[in-house]
């Protein structure tokens, strides 16, 4: 029997917690030493760099035997490590992060102790919370400095692969802050990275800040020791509702922050009215205010980007329909998930046009069959209920629209990766 991976939280829970509670002059390490640069226009603006990245997957081969099925091998994937165990989450994460480094490729490793905190005994995700926090505390104190020389190990046998490590995942002041400072995340970063590079013996590898979207800017480590921030793009992201089980959970209140019949946010960003004064100019937008705001800071802080999560969830259907696929809805997230790409227009609350189009350099797209967990892997029965957030099909072969967007997303996008 397949050896499933520790299952991570319910991503609607992750949000109400969240609530509650360089290395000098490195080559980006997905492409050619060039290949980010952005090209500039007439007015001296940047423009979309000129390749982008895609990973493919975040705990087996199976993503990537999926979406090779119809294109052309991505420049990696992505894995989990743990701190409790001091190893891979399970088997097929090792055996995955083995195929993709054995061949030079890009490895996302997200090295997570939020999910499972050392020394926790059980309790509720306050209890969890509250264990992440101290734990938090302690890596930056320089405890655990053992629990990570399997991954050093696994970086020094590969000199080859690129390695974007994020130093844990959707990290926020609920799991990861013991005060409202946040040193205690800030500090751990900095001495996670310090101890990686202290020990490893070829520098391939880059720091990936990787925060809930509303919490980019408080939890921060510093522009000297973060190569670059991370965004999950899901379904709130792109302002696409979500189906749980009785109803849908909206990015806003319907009708004055959200609009039901176009399914897009609905914010203010500070324009002019007819006669030139600020006024605050009501509009429909495709993409969360904090998504485009993070994007905004890590353009300002001279930092790309990359999409470390992304894939479908359950948009419209109410459990009559188990076969999880998403046909309309599934290619409207293809379209704004590359829309979000080269995003160049107004942000909520703020005044001014802005052009971040060069600013996410690399996209994880998971390609899973969320219906049978976080690893896809069809044992014989579903992991979430019919008709709840998770209940998705998410791999492109599955689809006819969605693929073909998401083949001429690439092209348009110039990726590295394209369609056979």
């Amino acid at each position: 029997m397949t050896q499933r991976p520790l299952p991570r939280p319910h991503r609607s829970s992750t949000f109400l917690s969240a609530v509650l509670l360089m290395l000098a002059g490195f080559v980006p390490l997905s492409v050619a030493p060039t290949a980010h640069a952005a090209t500039p226009r007439p007015d001296g603006s940047a423009t979309a760099p000129s390749q982008r990245s895609l990973l493919i997957g975040q705990s087996s081969r199976a993503a990537w035997n999926d979406y090779t099925s119809f294109a052309q091998a991505p420049a990696g994937g992505s894995v989990y490590y743990e701190l409790a165990s001091g190893t891979w989450v399970s088997p097929a994460h090792a055996d995955y992060a083995r195929f993709l480094a054995d061949q030079g490729r890009t490895v996302q490793v997200g090295v997570s102790w939020k999910d499972n905190p050392p020394g926790f005994t059980g309790g509720d995700e306050n209890a969890k919370a509250a264990r992440s926090r101290a734990v938090t505390q302690e890596l930056a104190d320089g405890k655990y400095a053992d629990r990570f020389q399997t991954l050093i190990d696994f970086v020094d046998a590969h000199p080859s692969a690129r390695f974007l490590l994020r130093l844990d995942y959707e990290v926020s002041s609920a799991y990861h802050c013991t005060d409202a400072s946040c040193a205690s995340y800030k500090n751990a970063f900095t001495r996670i990275r310090s101890l990686i590079d202290g020990r490893t013996h070829q520098h391939n590898v880059q720091y990936v800040y990787h925060p809930v979207r509303g919490e980019y800017e408080k939890l921060y480590p510093g522009d000297g020791v973060v190569d670059r921030l991370g965004v999950s793009v899901f379904a709130h992201e792109l302002c696409l509702p979500i189906h749980d089980t009785g109803g849908y959970l909206y990015n806003g209140t319907p009708p004055t922050n959200y609009d039901t019949t176009a399914l897009q946010c609905r914010n203010a960003y500070l324009g002019t009215d007819q006669w030139g004064n600020p006024a605050a100019v009501w509009k429909n937008w495709d993409y969360d205010a904090n998504v485009l705001k993070m994007m905004k800071f890590a353009k300002d802080h001279g930092k790309k980007m990359i999409v470390s999560e992304s894939g479908m969830m359950n948009f419209t259907d109410d459990g009559a329909d188990t076969s999880g696929l998403e046909a309309t809805r599934g290619n409207l997230w293809v379209q704004r998930l590359f829309g979000l790409l080269d995003y160049s227009g107004p942000i909520p609350n703020m005044s001014g046009t802005y052009d971040l189009s060069d600013v996410i350099t690399t996209v994880t797209y998971i390609d899973l069959d969320f219906r049978y967990g976080w690893d896809g892997v069809n044992d014989g029965s579903f992991d979430f209920p019919p008709g709840s957030t998770w209940f998705v099909d998410g791999r492109l072969s599955r689809y006819t629209d969605a693929r073909a967007t998401f083949c001429r997303g690439l092209t348009a996008g110039r990726f590295d990766s394209a369609c056979t």
